[in-house]
């Protein structure tokens, strides 16, 4: 029987991990190739949706992808540019399970082929 459980939970995490959003909302960023992505995931029956934020850096062709922020039931109210390497995220609500406060994004060997962007949450921005 906990052969079968874990076989359920492994396969159930592998198809929502390849799942695709029920819907994407792209924040640009003030650098040319650099933008976040609300990704959004309604769950089905008693489950809690899923929303996941990333940090994307797109350049010569190439592009890369990091998971900022993940939580259930996260209402993601906006992103704030406060400069074009540091990010206020606002929340409104929701469980946060994974956060990351700093993110390197890396496309290749030039010192122009990477970016890096601090991360913050913060509850019930004011109107900014």
């Amino acid at each position: 029987m906990k052969r079968y459980c874990l076989l359920t939970v492994l396969l159930g995490s592998f198809i929502s991990g390849c799942a695709k959003p029920d819907r994407v909302i792209t924040i640009k960023s003030p650098t040319v190739g650099v933008f976040y992505t609300v990704e959004t995931f309604k769950a089905g029956g008693p489950a809690s949706d899923t929303t996941r934020v990333y940090a994307h850096f797109e350049r010569n062709g190439e592009a890369k992808r990091l998971l900022v922020l993940e939580g259930g039931n996260l209402t993601v109210k906006k992103i704030i540019w406060n400069d074009p390497h540091d990010v206020t995220v606002c929340l409104d609500g929701g469980i946060t399970e994974t956060f990351r406060n700093h993110v390197t994004l890396i496309v290749g060997d030039a010192p122009d082929d990477s970016e890096t962007i601090n991360n913050s949450l913060q509850e019930h921005c004011n109107d900014q």
